[in-house]
């Protein structure tokens, strides 16, 4: 026969009444286990890899923003509500953290802005048009707030240590490789000259796309955004048949 379920008014009934029998030891245990219940509801349960994902995304926008000499573990705490201690848990160190945004962000951070857009397109070129002209307007990417990510980063790769330099340049060589790839199904369409290599092309792209990005969105103003923007065209058209 299964209990009844506590009820803190039944026992004060009973207390109320001196002549009835009180099991003070079965009215403390319940108000135990009523005390436990409770607690189990309210407690929330631990998600180790959403915090690591919380963390990490507080730590790609701090870096975005203040670059890594600039970046502060406690503006990150601050963002994300969590503890020193669940940070250095995910992450034993500023370094660590760093290297975390570079091989997991940035290549992402590619994806989504420059490359995914040229997925299943038969002609990348009028696209990737797109994604320059969209810089000047309220449909740019809001990864590009603060400018490119990967171009403010490595702007400061002269004051980095050879590990971090290694992982950018790593993420530049994954944007290459990405690109070129792209150049190359267009050269299979017809829709890109086949006498172009397209490892170098997407070098120089990529290259060009960094200095105009290296300047701060503040520092650049419709007629900077629209001179590069038409020569930037002038070059793709370039890569006509």
């Amino acid at each position: 026969m299964s209990k009844p379920p506590f009820s803190i008014n039944a026992a004060l009934a009973r207390i109320s009444h001196p002549d009835e029998p009180v099991d003070e030891g079965a009215i403390e245990n319940a108000l135990a286990e009523h005390s436990q219940n409770a607690m189990a509801t309210t407690r929330q349960p631990r998600n180790p890899q959403a915090t690591r994902k919380l963390i990490l995304d507080a730590a790609f926008y701090e870096i975005r923003m203040a670059g890594f000499a600039g970046a502060s573990i406690n503006r990150i705490l601050d963002r994300t509500g969590t503890t020193k201690g669940a940070l250095y848990h995910h992450f034993p160190g500023k370094a660590k953290l760093a290297y975390a945004v570079i091989e997991e962000c940035l290549p992402q951070y590619i994806d989504d802005v420059w490359l995914k857009p040229l997925d299943g397109e038969e002609d990348i070129l009028p696209v990737m048009m797109g994604q320059v002209d969209s810089l000047g307007t309220k449909e740019a990417p809001k990864l590009l707030e603060g400018g490119c990510p990967l171009a403010r980063l490595a702007s400061g790769a002269a004051e980095l240590d050879d590990n971090l330099r290694k992982r950018i340049d790593g993420v530049y060589r994954y944007w290459r490789r990405g690109l070129a790839l792209h150049l190359g199904h267009g050269q299979f369409n017809k829709t890109i000259r086949t006498d172009i290599e397209p490892s170098s092309v997407a070098e120089f792209i990529i290259a060009t796309l960094h200095g105009f990005l290296t300047r701060p969105p503040a520092l650049r103003n419709s007629e900077t955004h629209d001179a590069f923007a038409r020569e930037y065209a002038r070059y793709l058209n370039g890569l006509r048949p």
